[in-house]
């Protein structure tokens, strides 16, 4: 994923709503999203490629998202893919699993990971390399750090607030949002060390060029009934839309009590 905005308040009615566009290159061998065959618990897409995934969820009740890190240097011994579909497929809380990731994380290019399970929603990135347990809120990233006031991020956070405050929580009204072409004034737009020409052409929510733009867009949203809807649509290489996609999973009751951790701050020093 290259954008995402979430909404996390586990004591209202819509404890979790989740929406990311995944860009990347057109040419790039991609699965839409499906139960994996060798897990068939597990909903989401994979990358051919290097394996692994951007985006997926458990029907145990795990989710896993990563975005990159934008710099120059992208190189890494191994897949930052592996990250998400390596905590999918463990039996570790998301804390335990973010610490063993940490004593390694030179070994992958820059990475934001965002992390869900029974104990709530956590987030760590090699570039800052904090543990952090999120208290409830709205949240944004895209290729810096969480939070990160680039103009896609804020317009996403804006426009998903609006539709929560306004009772349009529903899949069609929600994936419209990824839908934004809205290109901000080129001194607002970041400057993270890439071709000026790429930081412009990358600004907008949804991204489009000749090789390179946003493949997918997801919004999830999970009810206080544990119900956990998958909403999709896909992009062609023109950038066309395919009809949108929708998946119902059911989480564990354990979701339906989370609340706001007392026994730890929201942010933790990785050790």
């Amino acid at each position: 994923m290259c954008l995402i905005a979430l909404h996390w308040d586990p004591d209202s009615d819509h404890p979790l709503i989740m929406l990311s566009n995944r860009d990347e290159f057109y040419q790039r061998p991609t699965q839409k999203a499906h139960f994996w065959v060798n897990h068939p618990d597990i909903f989401g897409g994979l990358d051919l490629r290097a394996g692994g995934t951007w985006l997926a969820a458990s029907q145990t009740g795990r989710l896993a998202a990563i975005t990159n890190f934008r710099e120059l240097d992208t190189s890494g011994e191994r897949s930052r893919g592996e990250l998400t579909s390596g905590f999918l497929t463990s039996n570790l809380p998301a804390q335990d699993f973010l610490k063993q990731i940490h004593t390694r994380h030179g070994l992958y290019a820059g990475f934001n990971l965002v992390l869900a399970d029974n104990s709530g929603l956590w987030y760590y990135s090699n570039r800052e390399n904090i543990i952090r347990q999120l208290e409830p809120g709205l949240y944004g990233l895209s290729n810096g750090l969480l939070n990160t006031p680039w103009p896609k991020v804020r317009r996403l956070k804006k426009h998903l607030k609006q539709a929560i405050a306004n009772g349009e929580v529903n899949p069609k009204h929600l994936v419209s949002l990824l839908h934004d072409e809205h290109r901000p004034p080129d001194d607002q737009i970041p400057d993270t060390g890439v071709d000026p020409v790429w930081e412009r052409m990358l600004s907008p929510c949804f991204i489009h060029s000749p090789a390179y733009g946003t493949r997918n867009s997801v919004a999830l949203i999970l009810d206080r009934f544990g119900n956990f809807g998958w909403h999709e649509q896909q992009y062609d290489a023109e950038g066309e839309a395919g009809p949108m996609r929708h998946e119902a999973l059911t989480l564990p009751e354990e979701w339906l009590t989370l609340a706001t951790p007392t026994s730890a701050t929201p942010s933790q020093q990785a050790p």
